[in-house]
């Protein structure tokens, strides 16, 4: 990196100190229970500078080697939790906390945008939203705003954004990350476990080939044709993509033809129908999605029709059976699923 450009991303990134109104300064204390096994919040495989600047123990993050991809990056759960805030903050734009048990929670600020709801429970690698520079103290320069927390007083939350707050040292893959105006290059995500909810398989043409479909870094839907050989040029099918927790390609109408479904920020369950030359105007089949940690659509009745799955916040395991006309009352099939990274 350049000169010029570390002393730009340092101006950038060391007023990211945000005062949140409203929050009271505390003794930091050690954690009393172990914490979850923290991977870097991003894809697997994907390289990342980590910086504490001024406000160690928080850290600020920029895609390597580069900087280029930073914006509009996809933020994975580094450990599985439930969604304490997710919400936008006058100085910190959009900001996401999660709960991760025993006292342990992340805080991740600026970002474009945010795809989960308070009271989710996300996996570890589940999207939850995407790096951006919301806020004006990012200084609109893209970088994702990240602290380990602990909730040392006891009521239910971490305090975070400035100097005294509960934040603690951050581990990722067992690595402390911590100390005054560090830096750390090129470090890897191992964040590889869990399965996404933005790449599908499914038959969307009705060739009887699965063709494969995607949300990229933008948003958009797109339909990757297979032409019994290999995978054909890409079309954009959709767009406003990033906001949804989970995407679905399946046949929920009995067509032939691979639908789309998926729990949007509200936690409204969409679907999505193909009339076999694009997508049509959704309809809301559901509410209330976004504590379901895992939704998956698959013809579990065999009919014809495409059923809905989910691991709710207890961990129950519920099949929503598709009459052809909508959803039925669901059937609890199983117990215990929220210990599941993946459930297909």
């Amino acid at each position: 990196m350049s000169r010029g450009r570390t002393a730009r991303l340092r101006a950038a990134v060391s007023t990211c100190l945000v005062t949140a109104a409203g929050l009271a300064s505390v003794v930091l204390a050690s954690p009393a229970h172990a914490a979850p096994s923290f991977q870097l919040p991003f894809e697997c495989g994907q390289k990342w500078r980590l910086d504490t600047w001024a406000h160690s123990p928080a850290l600020d993050m920029v895609r390597e080697p580069n900087q280029v991809g930073t914006e509009g990056a996809a933020l994975l759960a580094p450990a599985a939790g439930t969604v304490n805030k997710s919400f936008y903050h006058d100085n910190a734009g959009n900001v996401i906390q999660i709960n991760h048990g025993g006292g342990h929670f992340t805080t991740y600020l600026h970002l474009q945008s945010r795809a989960v709801a308070v009271g989710a429970r996300v996996a570890q690698g589940q999207r939850i939203g995407r790096v951006g520079r919301t806020g004006p103290t990012s200084n609109d320069h893209p970088h994702l705003h990240y602290e380990q927390g602990f909730d040392a007083n006891g009521d239910g939350s971490a305090t975070w954004g400035y100097a005294g707050a509960e934040r603690v040292a951050a581990v990722f893959d067992g690595v402390t990350h911590t100390g005054s105006s560090r830096t750390w290059r090129d470090v890897t995500s191992r964040n590889c476990g869990s399965e996404t909810d933005n790449e599908r398989v499914s038959d969307f043409s009705g060739d009887g080939h699965s063709d494969v479909l995607g949300v990229n870094a933008n948003g958009d839907l797109l339909y990757y044709p297979n032409n019994g050989l290999a995978l054909s040029t890409p079309k954009q099918i959709g767009h406003g993509w990033s906001s949804f927790s989970h995407v679905m390609a399946a046949d929920f109408s009995g067509d032939g033809h691979a639908d789309i479904l998926g729990v949007n920020a509200n936690g409204d369950l969409l679907y999505y129908p193909n009339n076999g030359l694009a997508l049509s105007t959704p309809k809301q089949i559901g509410h209330g999605w976004s504590s379901f940690s895992h939704v998956m659509a698959a013809d579990f009745s065999g009919d014809g029709h495409a059923d809905i799955l989910g691991v709710n916040a207890n961990g129950d395991l519920l099949h929503y059976p598709n009459n052809g006309l909508a959803l039925s009352t669901p059937k609890q099939i199983g117990h215990g699923w929220n210990a599941f990274t993946h459930v297909m």
